[in-house]
């Protein structure tokens, strides 16, 4: 009886560990379209931390504005989703591809940056990278309806996403992706407790979907999408409890009780420059982050078939 009790113990355990690391997914099918052009997102780089502290209200007004020129000189019509906070006024920027379905799959990256920094990884590689994948789905729909959605106030309270999420029902997001931190692919590869180094790489060259338990099914599909892209990636589903997580927009749609995932390159479990004014342009990895919005494209187009 201790014998069957011992090995229904380590099946358990094994099942958990499986459903968390999901270590055989598989890859999905290529992406197809337009290749991401490291040049440009090394440019959008460059051209966010140009723009100045992005920390403030009149930082994020520059910054607001300099995105919605971006995707007007890609031929694209976004909308400025605006809103008052603490006696301020920001803005959230969207644009839409593909029919209007009922349905809709969200990706968004937060344009703003924790003091005055350049915030080159955290977070203008998310926001470069979403403005690339603007211009991936321009030229490739999807065949349901898909929202980019650009973020202020992430690193304070206000944040943008929660005014987006909030604004839609549960019933019309099919899924969410934020990119948060996609441009840092070394270092030594740390984590809050020592048993996830039993789990995954110790070698940070490699991106990470991040999601609860009950977000299994959408990491998965993201997962195979961007390992169809040639990046390395992992995922992990876990409790909140975590640190990390939940730190970032997604967590606002899983408030409104919808399925949402981060893609991140780990940030300070990797990332030494995390929040200090180390954090530049130079030290991004460009290709692998073509790869990471080629692979996103990928999972917009994954997501989106019918069901």
């Amino acid at each position: 009886m201790k014998l069957l009790i011992a090995l229904s113990l380590v099946g358990v355990g094994a099942a958990l560990v499986y459903g968390m690391v999901q270590p055989w997914t598989g890859s999905g099918a290529r992406w197809d379209g337009p290749r991401a052009d490291p040049r440009r997102l090394r440019e959008s780089v460059l051209s966010l931390v140009a723009l100045g502290p992005r920390h403030d209200e009149a930082g994020m007004a520059r910054t607001a504005d300099w995105i919605l020129a971006q995707l007007a000189a890609l031929g694209l019509a976004p909308i400025a989703q605006e809103y008052r906070f603490a006696n301020g006024g920001y803005r959230n920027v969207t644009v839409r591809f593909g029919p209007g379905t009922a349905q809709r799959i969200v990706v968004g990256a937060h344009y703003d940056v924790r003091g005055p920094y350049a915030g080159a990884d955290d977070n203008s590689s998310g926001t470069a990278g979403l403005l690339e994948l603007a211009r991936l789905l321009r030229d490739k729909p999807p065949p349901m309806q898909a929202e980019l959605v650009f973020y202020p106030r992430e690193e304070v309270d206000g944040m943008g996403s929660e005014v987006h999420a909030r604004s839609l029902l549960r019933s019309e997001v099919r899924a969410m992706i934020v990119l948060e931190m996609i441009g840092t692919f070394s270092g030594r590869q740390t984590f809050p407790f020592a048993a996830l180094g039993l789990l995954y790489p110790s070698e940070g060259n490699y991106i990470v979907v991040a999601g609860r338990p009950r977000d299994l099914p959408l990491t998965r599909t993201v997962k195979r999408a961007l390992a169809s892209a040639g990046i390395p990636v992992e995922s992990i589903n876990a409790p909140e409890a975590i640190p990390g997580i939940g730190d970032s927009d997604h967590r606002n749609y899983w408030q409104q009780g919808m399925t949402a995932v981060m893609v991140t390159d780990t940030a300070w479990y990797r990332n030494p420059r995390y929040h200090t004014a180390q954090d530049t342009p130079d030290t991004l990895d460009y290709a692998r982050m073509a790869q990471v919005v080629e692979g996103t494209a990928a999972a917009v187009h994954a997501l989106a078939i019918p069901r």
